[in-house]
């Protein structure tokens, strides 16, 4: 008996250490999960701003000039990321639960920003970065994918439902959806395989064929030849075999751009059992909720959907496919990202309504067929609509939390200085005013800043760090709003409070 008793004792001794052992190995695993995941985070935040950086240089040259944006860009690989308790000492757990409850309120989100726009506030632009970049941390978790989904729907009830036509604020894509839209399709990896299988055929056929300029325009056609061009290939300016010659060019430039589009359309049908169904899901609620407008037909309704799903999607990868991963190792000369932005153009001329279109393209839009691009809309609303964000069918990350919001200073400040701003407007319904008062009540004065969401210096970007403060007071601090995630089938996980990024 008494052998049996020391070798059952052995073996308990054993199976403690054992016990022990792995617990050692899963808090270990568990920190260098959370420090992985910091880096990812603090990876995607620079990689986002860095792509608004380059968007603010293409698109608005004017307001950015190429050494402003170059030096910014350079500040962007210079951050430095800081615990946010360095800069806001104790007010931190103040901010932290602040910006976790509005996180976790996509209704209240939405209607702030449709408030904002209202007012003509200065900082809604910027605001909607940062919602994005820092308090949705750009979507990589699945919690932060469905919640920004969630505002997207409520911004089609909000923004565009009350809109006294919807259509041409989507078309401006300054609106609040519209930009959220752009900024949750571009960083979405489904997005982009869709894009790379619909899109890489096309455009290297494209690339292959780069000899002319595909001008449809008659006034233009002959623009980029010199006199003594002109008149070797066209004749005699004025006469009348100029105009014949001029003609033929436009007809023949005409038949090669059909013959493109019509290559671009069948790849778009050809691909649409991967179209991400994120996208699908947001497009389909728009559908449904604009199609119970009184005002709006059904036909206005399913325009619009496809005018933003080729606006706001998968026209701006055509005309800039390398942005998109699409290319990597083709050049892009000047006569093929002209005739891309011509496909581009038809493409989106054909999602509009008769009458709508630009009449100088009348004669290349007569030449498809009506329903060529409705067709690919009817597979993205078509099925059943859920109420239900979709999930991610590939999601790596499956079982951890975003425990931390990076965001400068200054993007902070103006944060609260908004929500303070739509608070004195008369824009929000009641409940959200006094929610927003109970969530503001404990936030601390904060002096102006500047709007300019790009604003950044390696002396005011803030970081709210999750392994600064003892795990023991989670569920006090508004900075434990995701704290305890079991992780590797095991009941043990670090307790982690949200922390800011200055």
């Amino acid at each position: 008996m008494k052998p049996d008793i020391h070798t059952l004792a052995h073996h308990l001794k054993q199976e403690r250490l054992y016990v022990a052992s792995e617990k050692q190995l899963i808090q270990r695993l568990n920190g260098d999960v959370l420090k992985t995941a910091e880096r990812l985070y603090r990876a995607a935040w620079i990689t986002k701003q860095q792509r608004i950086n380059l968007d603010r240089l293409i698109l608005t040259s004017a307001e950015a000039s190429p050494a402003e944006c170059c030096q910014h860009a350079k500040v962007l690989e210079d951050t430095q990321f800081l615990d946010g308790y360095k800069t806001l000492g104790f007010q931190e757990s103040i901010y932290g639960e602040f910006l976790g409850r509005v996180r976790e309120n996509p209704r209240l989100v939405a209607s702030c920003l449709v408030a904002g726009e209202r007012l003509n506030q200065e900082h809604t632009q910027g605001v909607i970065y940062t919602v994005f970049t820092s308090l949705y941390g750009n979507c990589i978790m699945q919690e932060d994918e469905s919640y920004l989904l969630q505002v997207l729907r409520y911004l089609v009830e909000f923004e565009l439902k009350e809109s006294d036509n919807p259509r041409r604020l989507l078309r401006r894509g300054t609106c609040a959806f519209s930009i959220l839209f752009k900024l949750f399709s571009e960083g979405l990896y489904s997005a982009k395989l869709f894009l790379t299988a619909t899109l890489h055929e096309p455009i290297m056929q494209l690339l292959v064929e780069d000899e002319d300029h595909l001008e449809t325009d008659p006034s233009k056609v002959t623009e980029r030849f010199t006199p003594a061009q002109q008149e070797r290939l066209f004749g005699e300016k004025g006469s009348e075999g100029y105009r014949q010659k001029v003609a033929a060019a436009v007809e023949a430039n005409e038949a090669k751009l059909v013959t493109l589009v019509n290559k671009f359309i069948g790849y778009l049908k050809q691909n649409t059992y991967c179209f991400p169904h994120n996208l699908r899901w947001i497009v389909s609620q728009m559908y449904k909720t604009l199609s119970c407008v009184e005002r709006l037909e059904v036909g206005e309704v399913r325009t619009m959907c496809t005018d933003l799903l080729l606006t706001c999607f998968i026209c701006p990868a055509i005309v800039n496919p390398e942005q998109y991963g699409i290319i990597s190792d083709a050049p892009i000369n000047e006569v093929a990202r002209f005739n891309l932005m011509q496909v581009g153009q038809l493409l989106q001329q054909l999602a509009m309504a008769d009458g709508d279109g630009d009449p100088r393209r009348k004669n290349s839009l007569a030449k498809f067929d009506k329903s060529c691009v409705s067709a690919f809309l009817d597979v993205v609303i078509g099925g059943r609509a859920v109420e239900t964000p979709p999930m991610s069918s590939m999601n790596l990350l499956e079982g951890l939390s975003r425990t931390v919001a990076y965001m400068t200073h200054s993007q902070l400040l103006c944060l609260v200085d908004f929500v303070r701003s739509v608070m004195a407007g008369d824009y929000l319904r009641e409940e959200e005013h006094i929610l927003l008062e109970t969530l503001m009540a404990n936030v601390p004065q904060s002096r102006t800043v500047k709007s300019n969401s790009l604003e950044l210096t390696p002396s005011n970007t803030p970081q709210l760090s999750p392994t600064t403060t003892p795990a023991n007071k989670k569920n006090r601090n508004l900075g434990t709003y995701l704290t305890a995630v079991p992780l590797l089938h095991h009941q043990i996980a670090l307790d982690v409070l949200l922390s800011m990024l200055f």
